[in-house]
């Protein structure tokens, strides 16, 4: 009996045993794994920490150039704005001008009952374009001294006029032919500043004559800037 109670005993033991799950056992890395990995990060951050410097350096140098090519393009801006500057300059400098009263023809012209602008017509030259063959005016571009030439013809009659600098009567002439050609002329420099206007004045009562012999004449020139 006690035989029997200690088999079934056995057998149940066994049984239990082999009836519990088994379980798996994680395997742990060893040391040296461990150490690889680090030393394989670590080279890795060595060579990422060389790309930046890399990067860093090449983008410094970028920033660099794109400084010296910002200045570059200042220096040659200033260059244009002054090289346009001494063209104006010298554009402005280049003043001359002569015309005659008639474009064509023989005419006498006055007497008015007040002071009147003569108008030259016939422009011969106008260097710089400062005299305006419309109105007669020559507007000074530049500040300088320039020199103005007037010459009046009168036929059988008087004639008298003026230069006048803005509302300033400067000098005038005066011819008085009683039968026959005659005329009278003048000349004057002037300071003249930018914009100021020059131009020749009929006096009110008097006349003038010209032809195609251009004996009524204005002319002018720069003499030099200030």
């Amino acid at each position: 009996m006690k035989i029997t109670v200690c088999f079934l005993l056995l057998l149940l033991v066994v049984s239990v045993s082999t009836g519990q799950p088994k379980t798996k056992t994680l395997q742990q890395p060893f040391p040296q794994d461990v150490r690889t990995v680090l030393r394989e990060m670590t080279a890795s951050l060595a060579v990422l920490k060389v790309e930046v410097t890399s990067l860093q350096e090449v983008n410094q140098a970028s920033a660099a150039k794109l400084k010296e090519l910002e200045k570059q393009e200042a220096v040659v801006a200033q260059q244009e704005a002054e090289i346009k500057m001494l063209k104006k300059n010298l554009e402005a400098q280049q003043v001359a001008f002569s015309a005659s009263l008639l474009a064509d023809g023989a005419q006498t012209i006055g007497p008015f009952n007040k002071h009147t602008t003569l108008i030259f017509k016939h422009v011969l030259t106008n260097i710089g374009g400062a005299y305006d063959p419309n109105t007669g005016v020559f507007t000074a571009p530049v500040r300088g001294a320039y020199h103005f030439e007037w010459h009046i013809g009168v036929h059988a009659s008087n004639t008298a006029a003026v230069l006048v600098k803005n509302t300033n009567h400067i000098f005038a002439v005066a011819e008085h032919q009683g039968s026959g050609y005659g005329s009278s002329s003048q000349c004057a420099n002037l300071r003249l500043e930018a914009g100021d206007v020059v131009f020749v004045r009929l006096w009110h009562g008097a006349k003038v004559f010209d032809n195609m012999n251009r004996h009524t004449t204005f002319s002018g020139h720069l003499l030099f800037t200030m």
